[in-house]
C-alpha cells in the first residue's frame, strides 16, 4: 500500500529545503545531507538495482535500457528506449520507471520525443497511458519495480500534489511531489 500524501509531504520536508530556508552554495543544508546519505548508502548497495537492470534487460532483449542518477534527485531512473528501427519522425515513446529512495514508492511515466536525424530531440513529459508499442515495457518496467523493491505506485493525482520547496531549479509554486520523490527534470533523458 502506498503512502498517503500526507506521510509523502512529510517525508520530502526532511530531504529539500523551503525557498525561505536556502542556504548559501558553500554549506550544504542538513535536508540535502540527508538527501546524501540516501545516495550513499544506494551506491553503497546496488545489488537491488542491478537486478531489476538484468531482469529487465532479459525480458525486453529488442529494446534499449538505461538509466540516470544524480544526487540533486529523490532517486534513480531507468529509461526504455523503442528499438531504434522503430524509431519515427515524430511521436517516440520513451518509458521511465523512477523509484525513490526517500519513500518507498515508484512511478512509471513517459518521455515523447521526434526522432530527428537519427536522435531524440524535443522531449515532452507523458503521464497519459503510453502506446500500444510501449505498453508491454511500460507494464514491466512497474512489475519488476514491484517485484524486486516491493514498492508502490503513486497515483498521478498525488504525484501533482504542490509542496513549498526547492527541488534542483523547480521552486514553489512549481514544485510537487513528483519533483522531490522522483526527479526535478523528467524531461532530460541520457
Amino acid at each position: 500500500m502506498s503512502p498517503s500524501t500526507e506521510e509523502l509531504l512529510a517525508t520530502v520536508q526532511r530531504y529539500y529545503e523551503s525557498g525561505s530556508q536556502l542556504h548559501s552554495a558553500l554549506a550544504m543544508s542538513p535536508e540535502t545531507e540527508q538527501r546524501q546519505a540516501k545516495w550513499t548508502q544506494w551506491l553503497e548497495d546496488m545489488a537491488p538495482w542491478r537486478q531489476f537492470r538484468a531482469h529487465l534487460s532479459q525480458a525486453l532483449p529488442s529494446f534499449l535500457i538505461g538509466e540516470t542518477y544524480s544526487t540533486h534527485d529523490g532517486g534513480p531512473r531507468c529509461i526504455v528506449y523503442p528499438p531504434k528501427a522503430a524509431l519515427a519522425p515524430t511521436s517516440n515513446w520513451i518509458v521511465v520507471g523512477c523509484v525513490s529512495l526517500l519513500a518507498p514508492v515508484y512511478v512509471v511515466h513517459g518521455v515523447v520525443c521526434d526522432g530527428i536525424d537519427g536522435r531524440l530531440r524535443n522531449p515532452v513529459v507523458s503521464f497519459e497511458p503510453p502506446p500500444p508499442d510501449m505498453a508491454i515495457p511500460a507494464r514491466m518496467v512497474a512489475r519488476t519495480i514491484e517485484t524486486v523493491f516491493g514498492y508502490s505506485a503513486v497515483p498521478r493525482e498525488t504525484l501533482e500534489t504542490p509542496v513549498p520547496l526547492v527541488a534542483g531549479s523547480r521552486e514553489p509554486p512549481d514544485t510537487t511531489l513528483f519533483h522531490t520523490l522522483f526527479t526535478n527534470e523528467p524531461a532530460r533523458l541520457p
